[in-house]
């Protein structure tokens, strides 16, 4: 795979990963775009990053995170209250243990949320300082919960979509590397490029490589339709006559870096994915995405983004 002679198409790439080899399978990137290197200093709290994680995490994680905090608070609260006595509350019922603790669970989520309806209330210092307590502590959690909220949808993202595999199929005459993408959203992302780089394990010199793949296209206006990633296998490819069982033998990753405008924000996004060698598929194409007309509009059918077929 080394970098032919006078040949500026295969040019060389400084990601940052180092060229260190590990003899063993290395994934710099993970499908979902976050790279997978852990940072260690020695100082644990510094690399805490709440904001980032809030930002970050998944819609699903968050809201669990959020639901769990509201009902961990009001359990605490509520059993700070129980343990500074039900009878320092006026209105509340006294049938059992169990409906006491019920009010004061009531009580603590009208108190934390502000909303105080005032049907029970505190009676005495050491509940009306905790309910203080509780109240400052709501007012501000949720003005940070509505920030990290309006964060979260005020972000600007690229919603793309890779095909689960890559493929080598014929290309004019020769064979080339392809993947298929595609915007999930619909806003619109112009200006888009992409960038293909090859990491491998160079077996004679001992060290990982990198190596920009020359593609047929790596720039359009607009990414309206699906979007098929091709580098043609020349004799000037890094990876000519290299089969699948090369590629992994290397520990080849194909690292995938997106970047777009998206004009809702007008902003620009960003997308990151690799493939593996593992991942590959040998001799196959795409099949075309099924596309319908309704008047002036164009429907595709994204759902079919992963067909492939083989050939022969």
């Amino acid at each position: 795979m080394a970098k032919q002679d006078g040949d500026k198409t295969n040019e060389k790439a400084g990601l940052g990963f180092g060229t260190k080899n590990y003899h063993k399978n290395t994934r710099f990137l993970n499908r979902d775009g976050t790279i997978n290197i852990r940072r260690l200093d020695g100082d644990f709290l510094g690399r805490i990053d709440i904001y980032h994680s809030l930002i970050t995490m998944s819609w699903k994680r968050f809201i669990l995170m959020v639901l769990s905090g509201y009902f961990s608070a009001n359990i605490l609260f509520a059993s700070l209250y129980y343990w500074a006595g039900p009878h320092n509350f006026g209105n509340l019922s006294h049938k059992d243990s169990l409906h006491e603790f019920l009010d004061l669970f009531f009580f603590s989520a009208q108190t934390l949320t502000t909303v105080g309806y005032g049907y029970i209330y505190p009676q005495g210092t050491l509940v009306s300082s905790i309910a203080a307590i509780e109240s400052m502590t709501g007012l501000l959690t949720f003005a940070l919960a509505t920030g990290v909220l309006y964060g979260r949808f005020s972000r600007p993202q690229a919603h793309i979509r890779y095909s689960k595999h890559c493929v080598i199929a014929p290309y004019e005459g020769i064979t080339a590397f392809m993947f298929r993408m595609a915007n999930t959203t619909q806003n619109e992302l112009i200006e888009t490029q992409v960038k293909v780089i090859l990491a491998y394990n160079d077996l004679k010199t001992n060290q990982r490589e990198f190596e920009i793949l020359p593609l047929e296209i790596d720039k359009i206006s607009f990414m309206a339709l699906s979007w098929t990633i091709v580098h043609p296998i020349d004799e000037k490819s890094p990876i000519y006559n290299y089969t699948k069982e090369d590629l992994i033998k290397a520990d080849a990753e194909f690292l995938i870096l997106f970047n777009a405008v998206n004009d809702t924000y007008s902003d620009i996004v960003y997308s990151r994915t690799s493939y593996k060698g593992h991942e590959l598929i040998m001799n196959a194409k795409f099949k075309p995405l099924p596309r319908n007309q309704r008047g002036n509009k164009v429907t595709v059918d994204l759902r079919k983004l992963d067909e492939i077929e083989l050939l022969g």
